[in-house]
């Protein structure tokens, strides 16, 4: 036979074998689009095709597991501007008054829209793009609010007996990730404890797109003034994987294992290392505090920095996430598959996924405070201790205007047991250590 016969029937059988190998991936997106164009043409209640696409989509990615999940619309912008930590708005913090439900500006962030146009702490919100805000709740106005940057959003402003409209271009508002324990009256953080100035304190509320920068600047701030750190984790329910591994970085010398991912079947994918100087002086206590709410990132830095014996963990067990994410944009990047891709390992070897068959019957999951320095809460303790410290950081943002919500941060606070334990672990290895 001909050479070139030889090649051309090869030629078809490799063609066939790819038009096969299409048809039986789209044999089921055949079926879904049938379906889908009967239940459009059949059903009772007159739906939107989108609307029918994205149950569809979410009740696929509900089956694979708790943590994935189909991403769209305002969700998906949402999502993307958390972990990009910025927005287009205008940079004000707002609230329904406890008292009469109407919308309250509690700060503007200084440096934006919101604080060059005059507007100040206690100024009610009337109306938002010329609809009143009567019974709209918190989210709603600030969804309202937000939208692409370089457009102008009008907003009717109430001041006693005054009321005015002002025209703010939106602006991209950064949404810093690491606060301090206190504001000073320009609304910048300072990063030691207000009644113990020798320990430094450092929230991190996600991992973000900018949390590695904002926490490398933090420690460098801190420097040499402080004797000792608490990095406060409660309530951050995780983020990127990679600002967890490099923030681990940060206090761990070379070499030394972060943490480890696992994909099907417990096949190794990658054991992540450090590879720089510590940023923060290892010969210097440190304290961790996580809560029940303390999830994926969070449980990484906890329990990679618990294991190597780096810092101890005061309060709560953790939620017990131990799964990676990866976002994949699809629909040209208007939407987004969460998908879990992949199990993380602590240094010593245990997952710490809650939901693992053989961790659930162990019991060895999440991180856990040694006995001694745990702090069980009560949901009311949790909710006060939260709500506290989120008012709390607006002081300093609080301008001269007196209402509702500046009277609640000026009140007396609320005892943080948690916070309280790590500042006496703080001052137990600082005392120990003055001993020797």
């Amino acid at each position: 036979m001909p050479l070139r016969n030889v090649v051309a029937i090869s030629l078809c059988i490799l063609i066939s074998l790819a038009c096969y190998s299409v048809a039986s991936k789209n044999r089921y997106a055949n079926l879904f689009a049938e379906a889908l164009d009967v239940v459009d043409r059949e059903s009772l209640h007159e739906i939107p095709r989108r609307e029918l696409f994205d149950n569809a989509m979410n009740g696929m990615m509900s089956e694979l597991d708790e943590h994935s999940m189909y991403i769209s619309g305002d969700t998906f912008r949402m999502f993307d501007e958390d972990m990009k930590q910025k927005f287009g708005g205008v940079g004000m913090y707002v609230d329904n008054d406890p008292v009469n439900g109407r919308l309250i500006v509690l700060a503007p962030i200084p440096g934006t829209p919101a604080f060059e146009a005059g507007v100040i702490s206690g100024d009610w919100i009337m109306e938002i793009g010329g609809l009143s805000t009567e019974g709209l709740e918190r989210g709603d106005a600030v969804r309202k609010m937000r939208g692409p940057q370089g457009e102008a959003v009008t907003v009717k402003l109430g001041r006693g007996e005054r009321e005015w409209e002002v025209a703010m271009v939106r602006e991209a508002i950064p949404v810093a990730s690491v606060h301090g324990d206190w504001r000073h009256p320009d609304g910048e953080w300072d990063f030691a404890l207000k009644e113990n100035s020798n320990i430094a304190y450092l929230r991190l509320l996600q991992f973000g797109a900018m949390s590695v920068e904002e926490m490398r600047s933090s420690l460098e701030e801190i420097g040499g003034t402080s004797d000792g750190l608490i990095l406060d984790l409660r309530n951050n329910s995780g983020g990127l994987l990679d600002a967890a591994i490099e923030i681990c970085d940060m206090f761990l010398g070379k070499e030394q294992l972060i943490v480890s991912t696992r994909g099907r079947q417990g096949r190794m994918i990658k054991e992540n290392f450090s590879s720089t100087a510590p940023l923060y002086d290892p010969a210097k206590p440190m304290v961790i505090i996580v809560n029940r709410n303390s999830a994926s990132a969070s449980e990484i830095v906890a329990a990679c920095l618990q294991d190597h014996g780096r810092a101890v963990i005061v309060g709560e067990r953790s939620w017990g996430k131990g799964t990676v994410q990866n976002v994949i944009p699809i629909e040209r990047g208007k939407s987004a598959l969460k998908l879990t891709t992949a199990s993380y390992w602590r240094p010593n070897g245990n997952n710490i996924n809650r939901f693992d068959d053989e961790a659930s019957q162990s019991g060895v999951w999440g991180v856990l405070p040694g006995q001694e320095h745990a702090v069980e809460l009560t949901e009311e303790e949790l909710f006060e201790n939260a709500r506290q410290r989120n008012m709390k950081d607006l002081q300093g943002l609080i301008g001269p205007a007196k209402s509702g919500a500046d009277e609640e941060v000026e009140a007396e606070p609320h005892v943080d047991l948690p916070l309280q334990r790590a500042i006496e672990v703080i001052q137990e290895e600082l005392g120990e250590k003055n001993d020797i």
